[in-house]
């Protein structure tokens, strides 16, 4: 059995994994966190997620909430996840990291606290967007150069990065598969303003729409073909699944950071 804790608990994912952890066999939740002064502090988690009480009650101390814990799985925000590792590894807790946006010196965080404890850190937790990552790579190293290469990203209004992190990852498998350097080629294009590109660039169109989960696409296109390769999010339950299962795999695994490719054994 892997014991969890959720931190972001009373968010839109922390609410989706607190359901999906009650499907699957081998999880129990053990602790639940939030941010100090958030106003869902002391009630019962499954409640918030709108099940039977599960008996963890939502709080912001997550050293005690790891105390009973293997794995800490954070969807918060860029700027709580060095703090996040940085316990999880003092405590010697594996970690589980769906969060994006991170800058330089928040990453090298994350990278110390993988050298001391198993970490699993994706821009997307799908298994659906991680065959995804795969088969653009294969594609771009089967197609070559003559290709213009577009990736088209539409999530809700709400998400305040762009391009979102999964694109940015599709940009750079694609780079990989064409044997070149992503950020050499990688062009982003808010809102899909332009016309064209320039030869041999991977242009990153970003949109936001309504309630839009999460929509990818990868196109390849000349002037006698396209090849489009898509996923479609219908619920965020699909990141959360994806999510518990890294979790159930990393507790089992040395010191290191690995990403989704890994857990999938896609690598």
């Amino acid at each position: 059995m892997t014991k969890i804790v959720i931190t972001g608990a009373a968010g839109r994912m922390g609410l989706a994994l607190i359901r999906c952890s009650q499907q699957r066999d081998g999880i129990e939740l053990v602790g639940a966190t939030e941010r100090a002064g958030h106003e869902a502090l002391g009630q019962d988690v499954g409640v918030l997620a709108g099940l039977d009480s599960l008996g963890v009650v939502l709080t912001s101390d997550l050293r005690e909430a790891l105390a009973a814990a293997d794995v800490v799985i954070d969807f918060t925000y860029h700027t709580a996840v060095p703090g996040i590792a940085t316990l999880a590894a003092e405590l010697g807790r594996a970690v589980v990291i769906g969060t994006t946006a991170l800058d330089d010196e928040e990453c090298s965080v994350v990278e110390r606290a993988a050298g001391k404890v198993p970490v699993v850190w994706a821009p997307n937790m799908s298994l659906g967007v991680n065959l995804l990552f795969a088969v653009a790579k294969r594609a771009a190293s089967v197609l070559g150069a003559g290709y213009q290469v577009t990736v088209d990203e539409t999530h809700h209004v709400h998400k305040l990065d762009a391009p979102s992190g999964t694109a940015l990852r599709l940009g750079e498998k694609v780079a990989e598969g064409a044997g070149g350097r992503f950020d050499d080629v990688m062009i982003h294009d808010e809102g899909g303003q332009q016309d064209r590109y320039p030869e041999g660039s991977i242009a990153i169109r970003s949109f936001r729409e309504g309630e839009v989960v999460g929509d990818h696409t990868v196109a390849f296109e000349n002037a006698v073909e396209r090849v489009s390769l898509t996923h479609n999010a219908f619920s965020r339950d699909a990141l959360a699944m994806g999510a518990l299962h890294a979790a159930e795999w990393v507790c089992s695994r040395r010191a290191r950071l690995y990403d989704m490719q890994d857990v999938l054994g896609l690598s």
